[in-house]
């Protein structure tokens, strides 16, 4: 019988690796020619490369594999975008592209081994925690610029849902193995993913209402338009 904290980890693996595929789409549309490379999202690939970079040296010195294999597929993910996004600012140059990611592996080796090396588990986690409120900001940042500006389309829904899922999978799996950095960093994923949820369904709903009374002011319109026409008949 499958343990909980292999379910859940099973799980957070799975919407983990669908949500690192969600800049596909800036990607495409910049290699495609239809936008140009400032809608890439390459600082923050970069950073959560890193943090699951940490995590992946936790996983290592707890020999959690699942775990680690969630890490192992988000550092590989990342490095793909990032070497797509050298592959664009060298000016489509294989080469230069190439070099650049063969040296961004060696420095992320030289570093993971370090980590591991060191061996201290629980500061690696608590570091990997301040990485994750750090990553938070932006959210914060998207949830203050929707409520502004009333506009749900800023809010990606599917990557909403699917971070929401993550976060809960990976908090239940760190209250499973009792790991207060695995806690606290998808405390905070849980609570972004859900604000991010219910202001777009607020938001969602507050349209289709706005749109119903704009619709029955047209129509009451029309009709005063042809009572008017009416009338001078």
């Amino acid at each position: 019988m499958i343990e909980l904290q292999d379910f859940f980890s099973t799980a957070g693996t799975i919407t983990a690796f669908a949500l690192s595929l969600s800049p596909s789409v800036p990607f495409y549309k910049v290699l495609s020619g239809k936008e140009k490379k400032d809608i890439l999202p390459e600082g923050m690939i970069l950073f959560l490369m890193l943090t699951r970079l940490v995590w992946a040296s936790v996983w290592i010195i707890t020999k959690r594999k699942m775990a680690l294999l969630n890490s192992t597929l988000g550092v590989t993910v990342s490095n793909v975008f990032i070497t797509l996004y050298f592959y664009i600012f060298f000016n489509r140059s294989c080469f230069k592209a190439f070099l650049s990611a063969i040296v961004l592996l060696v420095s992320e080796a030289a570093l993971l081994y370090g980590m591991v090396l060191w061996g201290d588990y629980l500061i690696l986690s608590y570091i990997a925690m301040v990485c994750k409120i750090l990553m938070s900001v932006a959210p914060g940042q998207k949830i203050v610029r929707v409520i502004r500006e009333k506009n749900y389309k800023l809010i990606p829904i599917y990557s909403a849902l699917t971070n929401l899922f993550c976060s809960l999978s990976w908090l239940c799996y760190g209250i499973c193995i009792k790991l207060l950095g695995q806690i606290v960093s998808n405390v905070i994923g849980v609570f972004f993913s859900l604000a991010n949820t219910l202001i777009w369904i607020y938001f969602y709903l507050k349209r289709d209402k706005e749109d119903e009374e704009n619709e029955k002011e047209l129509e009451d319109k029309d009709d005063k338009d042809k009572e008017d026409e009416l009338v001078e008949k």
